[in-house]
């Protein structure tokens, strides 16, 4: 477990510098600038941005084709970013976790959080960035905004080097106000049935001892693993629970039905950030008439009936 004050002094390195770079250089390929903001219309807490650099001026994304990617040195990866994009190298266990600067930002100090990038590994999370990933967020504030999510091959992600999103997000979105039922023994839950969108979530708990939470995170990473072998692409959301008392972490795992590749910027695409309640936009046109209805009817495109086969899952793990 990282101690409180390492965590503090790391975000608040991570933010004073991130901010310098966004001020003092050309790093990023555009200054941040999110021209407008709104809640859409709806009982459930989706917020919206307009962000048109981020479409016009972001790297092109890479197609990944499989839910076991090869790494690949011919291709961009993050050993061949300038030295001014790694903002800090935080020694964790065995590993060491770099924190980049992404260059097309949603939010101000969106970050790259990158487990041993000199040892090429592949965007297929590991347990050991899990571990990292519980223990950063377990050890912030919970009311400080900032959030991690990934986007596995075919679920949006757009660098075959493993890679998850730092992301301050300090609004409150969908997933901060599902109801939720339990699925299986070790906090395990599934979203209720009322609610628009379905995941599964892993809850941490203040109580919970080291043992508790390594055999959680052990149960997450077999279930990501499983995924990742019946090729069922995925997106991930970690977040502090702000709405309850003691501290609790959660982790949202939102499981597709669909292979995405092709990303139409022109029109809003689906990731960690959208599967959460965070639908940032480019167009200003969209932007205008997008509708909560429209933003579940695309996820329920993405997710399909994959839902099932998840359910199967965890029904064979308590026999």
């Amino acid at each position: 477990m990282l101690p409180k004050d390492e965590s503090k002094f790391y975000i608040d390195e991570i933010m004073k510098r991130w901010q310098k770079l966004q001020e003092t250089s050309n790093t990023f390929a555009y200054r941040l600038k999110v021209q407008e903001w709104k809640y859409l219309d709806g009982p459930h807490c989706i917020y919206s941005e307009l962000n048109p650099e981020r479409t016009s001026l972001r790297r092109a994304p890479q197609s990944i084709h499989s839910l076991d990617p090869v790494f690949e040195e011919n291709k961009f990866n993050f050993k061949k970013i300038l030295q001014q994009e790694v903002m800090l190298i935080i020694p964790y266990d065995t590993i060491e976790i770099s924190m980049i600067v992404n260059k097309s930002p949603l939010t101000q100090y969106h970050s790259l959080i990158c487990p041993d990038v000199q040892n090429g590994l592949a965007q297929r999370v590991t347990l050991g960035s899990l571990r990292f990933c519980r223990d950063f967020l377990w050890s912030l504030d919970e009311d400080c905004g900032f959030r991690i999510g990934y986007n596995s091959p075919g679920a949006l992600a757009s660098v075959n080097h493993l890679h998850l999103h730092l992301i301050n997000i300090e609004k409150d979105l969908y997933i901060d106000h599902v109801k939720l039922d339990s699925l299986c023994e070790g906090d395990i839950y599934r979203l209720n049935n009322s609610m628009p969108t379905q995941a599964v979530c892993w809850i941490f708990n203040g109580e919970d001892s080291t043992t508790q939470m390594e055999n959680k995170t052990r149960k997450l990473h077999e279930f990501l693993e499983w995924l990742c072998r019946e090729n069922i692409p995925h997106n991930i959301f970690m977040t502090p629970d702000r709405t309850k008392q003691p501290k609790r972490l959660k982790i949202f795992v939102y499981p597709r039905e669909n292979f995405c590749v092709v990303k139409d910027f022109k029109a809003f695409n689906i990731g960690f950030c959208e599967m959460s309640g965070y639908v940032p936009v480019g167009d200003k046109e969209l932007f205008d008439r997008l509708t909560e209805t429209q933003v579940f009817q695309r996820i329920r495109e993405e997710t399909g009936l994959i839902f099932q086969k998840i359910l199967n899952y965890f029904e064979s793990e308590k026999t």
